[in-house]
């Protein structure tokens, strides 16, 4: 059965399907850059961020979005009960395009699917296949109608593997600005004087239980030798702040925990701990000194281990092409070597200095501002030749 039907109003039905939080906030960005250029119903997997730009959530990203490979076994049953309303409503939507954002584990299951259905298929943000095996981009070709890729050094990769690719540039060089002013948001955390330390555990339940105790453990560390030093932690959407202001109190530490200054904190703080992701290259486009950290189950990390092909996991280091944040994975990730990577970032002036040197080569290979409106582009071209 076709996807497909002709559609004389000049509406663009567009299935979306973003199963994690920055993938969510890219593809809200993408969808308000549609919607400039004509009128389109967007609908499937959505979290707060599209939701909040009229996408109908088919499937909640909540419902999906799961850290890990051993933890995904546990997800399993609601996962496959999602792919299964998601091919329901594609049957009834019959959209023109289907846009899968990133989320590889789900999106390179559904995508055949998809192919089956009639349904082109636009992929943007592609999924790191050079971090596992550059032979999975190949399997994109037989699928894929249009890849957008984000880092430059991708479209060669994916091209030679067949699929159809084209560098738009990063979504982040468009919408990097803090929230606030710098002396809006110092006064708002009540903050003085001395060195501003940012942690963040990531945007997951999962990654604040694993990574922020042991950040709080080595802000304890720092400020037993800084009385002045100030510790912040923003709060990811979807998250509870009480739990985290618990969390700082149960580990002693005076934390300011804030919510919708995630942008401030890291453009504003002296130095980060960050949980690997896009939050790292957020930071590192702020010229914040950051220490990229990140721990997952031991299974999942057996498994990672023989699977992953590099030798840098944080996107600052990756697209830079050499170290430019320290990495504290897995076992490496202790208190004691976060303060020892933190300490001479917070108090040494040169040492940050040379860092933040160090990290203007990432903003200067993430390409021109517009991403989203190319991606559009492209998208929506696409689904008018459905």
């Amino acid at each position: 059965m076709g996807a497909l039907a002709t559609d004389t109003s000049g509406e663009r039905r567009i299935l979306i399907v973003a199963g994690e939080p920055s993938g969510d906030l890219h593809a809200s960005k993408l969808v308000a850059a549609l919607r400039a250029l004509g009128p389109c119903d967007v609908r499937g997997v959505a979290g707060p961020a599209l939701r909040a730009c009229g996408v109908q959530a088919v499937v909640r990203m909540e419902e999906i979005a799961v850290l890990g490979f051993a933890e995904v076994l546990g997800a399993l049953p609601r996962i496959l009960r999602a792919r299964a309303r998601l091919l329901e409503e594609v049957r009834r939507f019959r959209p023109h395009v289907a846009c899968l954002v990133d989320f590889p584990g789900f999106n390179f299951r559904i995508a055949p699917a998809l192919k089956r259905e009639g349904v082109r298929v636009f992929y943007y943000i592609a999924p790191q296949v050079w971090a596992w095996h550059a032979e999975r981009a190949g399997h994109m070709a037989a699928w894929t109608d249009r890849l957008a890729v984000v880092f430059p050094f991708e479209e060669e990769l994916f091209r030679r593997a067949g699929v159809p690719v084209i560098f738009v540039g990063h979504p982040l060089m468009d919408e990097l600005a803090p929230e606030v002013e710098r002396d809006e948001f110092l006064a708002e955390i009540r903050h003085a004087a001395g060195p501003l330390l940012a942690l963040l555990p990531g945007s997951r339940g999962q990654e604040i239980e694993r990574h922020l105790p042991t950040m709080l453990a080595a802000a304890r560390v720092l400020q037993a030798e800084c009385s002045e030093l100030t510790v912040v932690v923003p709060v990811a959407p979807g998250l509870d702040p009480r739990s985290l202001r618990a969390m700082a109190a149960a580990a002693g530490i005076d934390a300011r925990v804030v919510e919708g200054r995630t942008r401030a904190v890291q453009a504003f703080s002296t130095a980060a701990a960050v949980a690997s992701g896009t939050a790292t290259l957020e930071t590192a486009l702020f010229a914040t000194p950051l220490v990229v950290v990140y721990k997952i189950s031991r299974l999942s990390f057996w498994l990672a281990r023989r699977l992953v092909t590099l030798r840098r996991i944080g996107l600052p280091n990756i697209v830079a092409g050499t170290d430019v944040a320290p990495e504290l994975i897995q076992e490496a990730f202790t208190a004691g070597a976060l303060a020892a990577a933190l300490r001479p970032l917070l108090t040494n002036p040169t040492a940050r200095s040379e860092a933040a040197r160090g990290l203007a080569i990432v903003r200067e290979r993430l390409g021109e501002p517009g991403a989203s409106e190319r991606a559009a582009q492209l998208l929506w071209a696409l689904a008018g030749a459905a």
